[in-house]
């Protein structure tokens, strides 16, 4: 006869190692039980539309940023070896699942990453070939802004652009671009995770045909309250001027069926760190051994346009766009009067890897392995790691109070 205990799992043959087992002054860990999670369980992460892995980084990674971009010290779990630099204590949670359509992202998310389960395949594709997608219990992703932000045509919802940006959307108006976020929702609905997490552009919310009812009716209508939170990434430690809405749906089949005031809203680590913190350790690009150091666009200085401005080191950057080609802002002017202590410096523009700390990527990150801009588009495209932890830090939160 064995003796199992009903907390940890662990078997005895023998009844008395059995009852000192439970009758020890140190608790044991609870485990699975009743197919239920528990706080010890790491929870399975499904990333849409990963990029280069902006948001995932938050969920299952190490995030390294300024140690004046966090609030909360309780989140930091040691100094980085770069002065001023801290790494930030991972959250509990494994990513099993990654998509995106762009095979340069996908390589620089498996230069940055040991274990990846990256499809390449247009997720719209996956659904109508009825992939089988792994279980999880949080879904994240950042389905395409292009067609709802400030910087495009607006498009929308009738959007011309194909779902694998190749085909050409004829009568079937939900494979285009702008209603991927149906692809999302469909996920949502198969996999049936606890907590969803959809990011996009503000401009979800300036549009006159108000695109953001349809995209929370869509989610709510498979199940899930939904509500969303529009982040200013400057008082949240990220030293851009990049605003952004944070959908987050919980499922109704919860413990906890009554939801909070205000339970979607992420409140904690409201600081301000200005750029010039985040650059303090790097060498010109002319002397840099760091190759997304080396690599700036030589775009000339056009009298208006977007990229035309000068980044100033005691304010935020303006939001990276992922659309630059070439023409992103300024790291300094001639004769500087913005950054007078620069002044003797020449005229350039951003590189990659002040594009990458803008956004919050850590300050080794790899970019790519040889001498290309391409870069810029996927930083500009990804969520900011310290979001991405921020929005884990909510998510854990929600599973804790309502799940367990």
């Amino acid at each position: 006869m064995k003796f199992v205990c009903d907390k940890c799992g662990k078997e005895f043959k023998q009844q008395s190692n059995y009852e000192s087992h439970k009758n020890r002054k140190t608790p044991c860990k609870i485990v699975k039980k009743n197919n239920n999670i528990t706080k010890n369980d790491k929870l399975k992460v499904l990333s849409l539309f990963t990029g280069i892995g902006g948001m995932d980084m938050g969920f299952d990674g190490e995030v390294i940023v300024h140690k004046d971009s966090i609030a909360e010290k309780k989140f930091i779990k040691n100094k980085y070896k770069i002065t001023d630099f801290v790494v930030l204590k991972k959250h509990n949670f494994e990513s099993v699942f990654q998509n995106d359509i762009l095979l340069g992202a996908k390589d620089v998310y498996e230069y940055n990453n040991n274990k990846s389960n990256y499809n390449t395949t247009s997720i719209y594709t996956l659904i109508s070939n009825k992939y089988k997608f792994p279980k999880a219990d949080i879904i994240i992703g950042g389905f395409p802004c292009q067609d709802f932000s400030h910087s495009g045509k607006r498009k929308g919802f009738d959007s011309k652009k194909g779902h694998d940006l190749k085909e050409t959307v004829d009568k079937n108006k939900d494979n285009s671009r702008g209603t991927l976020y149906k692809s999302f929702v469909n996920v949502v609905k198969i996999v049936k995770p606890k907590i969803f997490v959809a990011e996009n552009v503000y401009g979800l919310l300036t549009m006159k045909s108000e695109p953001i009812k349809q995209i929370i009716k869509d989610f709510s209508d498979v199940g899930y309250d939904v509500s969303y939170q529009v982040i200013y990434c400057p008082d949240y430690g990220i030293p851009q001027t990049r605003k952004r809405v944070v959908i987050i749906g919980v499922s109704k089949n919860r413990k906890k069926k009554t939801l909070d005031k205000d339970w979607n809203i992420i409140n904690k680590n409201k600081i301000e760190c200005h750029i010039g913190k985040y650059f303090k350790h790097l060498k010109e690009p002319s002397v840099s051994k760091d190759i997304s150091q080396q690599v700036y666009s030589k775009a000339k200085k056009l009298s208006k346009g977007q990229g035309q401005t000068e980044v100033d080191m005691n304010s935020f950057a303006p939001t990276m766009r992922a659309e630059h080609h070439g023409n992103i802002e300024f790291r300094r002017f001639n004769n500087s009067t913005v950054n007078k202590n620069e002044s003797s410096l020449s005229e350039r523009r951003l590189t990659v890897r002040e594009a990458g700390l803008i956004q919050t990527f850590p300050p080794d990150y790899i970019f790519s392995k040889k001498k290309n801009m391409t870069a810029y588009k996927y930083i500009g495209n990804a969520v900011p790691p310290l979001l991405g932890y921020l929005i884990a830090d909510k998510v854990s939160e929600l599973n804790n109070k309502y799940f367990i």
